[in-house]
């Protein structure tokens, strides 16, 4: 099963929180091997958070945002 990545400037809502807009700013490993993601929120633009790529991908906690085409 392929697993679905986690990208630099993909954006993202909180599932419970609609209006929330979080963009992927910096990817890494920890010293575990385990891929995370420090997310910026775009509408403080001083609120970060750092979450496992993991929970990211979780549709129960976050979904992505599809970029319009104009």
């Amino acid at each position: 099963m392929a697993r679905k990545l986690v990208e630099l400037g993909q954006r993202f809502r909180e599932a419970d929180k609609p209006r929330s807009l979080w963009e992927v700013e910096f990817l890494y490993n920890d010293g575990h091997g385990v891929p995370h993601a420090r997310l910026r929120n775009l509408l403080t633009k001083v609120d970060e958070r750092t979450y496992s790529c993991s929970v990211i991908m979780d549709t129960k906690r976050f979904k992505p945002v599809v970029a319009e085409t104009p």
